[in-house]
């Protein structure tokens, strides 16, 4: 055995315990869901083809849930992306406590969910801080109860969760502007701004592609501290698609649950699928 074929072969065996694990419990019950996608429950069986999904697509409650989800992906996304670019341009700009800074920066993602959801209840809960100061300036307590901030505060949690991740990413493609191309134009009198938008975005467009895919996915992972702050049935303002995919399976619902799922695995992956389609058009005009 020659040792490209023995490299290969052992690449297999240490792949193994992963693919076996990714099959057993990713890739089979995924297929197996789009039997139970189309039947009308577990008891009786009976396949009715496509219904499921047309009942899904004509569900009040799911169409509000989508539309929160939507709503929050779009406010909480490009505002996470445009924050972590400013960090990390000012954290490589630092000349002096660039690692004390780095740590602070990063220090979210090593913080546990439930630490991460108990923080917020505090600060956000009913008697949290947030309300207290609102009250203290007059706001009324019953007015603060209906949930009209609970959207901001989603958008908040999401940003502090997940936004160093993002900084990790832009630093990185930062790093590999060549200084030479900003000292050029500093000699040619160009100010910071159209430096910053002739280079740094024209060389971070492959990079802010994908930060905006991993945002996008990541803004569906929110669903943990949503559940720890304001249970399975949060206001509607705040009913997210996790919430009612998470309510259908505790109901044993799994007509429900299935149809839903693979409409919004769906519905994402042609989103994620349009950015992917993006970054090789402007990574080919480009580079």
């Amino acid at each position: 055995m020659n040792s490209t074929r023995k490299e290969r072969y052992f690449s297999w065996i240490f792949l193994l315990p992963s693919l076996i694990g990714v099959m057993v419990f990713f890739v089979i019950p995924f297929i197996y869901s789009f039997y139970y996608a189309l039947i009308d429950n577990l008891g009786s069986r009976n396949f009715v083809g496509l219904s499921n999904f047309i009942e899904t697509l004509t569900n009040d409650l799911f169409l509000r849930a989508s539309r929160n989800t939507l709503v929050f992906v779009a406010i909480s996304v490009p505002i996470g992306m445009a924050i972590a670019l400013f960090l990390a341009s000012g954290l490589r700009n630092m000349q002096r406590g660039k690692a004390l800074v780095a740590v602070a920066l990063l220090l979210p993602l090593v913080v546990p969910s439930g630490a991460t959801a108990y923080f917020w209840q505090i600060i956000f809960g009913v008697n949290g801080l947030f309300n207290r100061i609102m009250i203290m300036f007059g706001a009324d307590h019953s007015t603060l109860l209906r949930d009209q901030w609970t959207m901001g505060f989603l958008v908040v949690i999401y940003l502090w969760k997940n936004i160093s991740f993002n900084i990790i990413l832009f630093w990185s493609g930062l790093n590999w502007i060549p200084n030479t191309y900003y000292e050029q134009m500093k000699v040619d009198g160009v100010n910071a701004w159209n430096r910053f938008l002739h280079i740094t975005l024209v060389y971070l467009l492959p990079t802010t592609l994908v930060v905006l895919l991993i945002s996008i996915v990541n803004s569906f992972r929110v669903f943990r501290e949503i559940q720890m702050l304001f249970g399975s049935y949060p206001s509607i303002d705040i009913y997210m698609l996790q919430h009612y995919l998470n309510n259908q399976f505790l109901a044993m619902n799994m007509a429900k649950v299935s149809s839903a799922a693979y409409i919004m695995i769906i519905a994402l992956g042609l989103v994620l699928f349009g950015v992917y389609r993006a970054q090789k058009r402007v990574t080919d005009l480009f580079y």
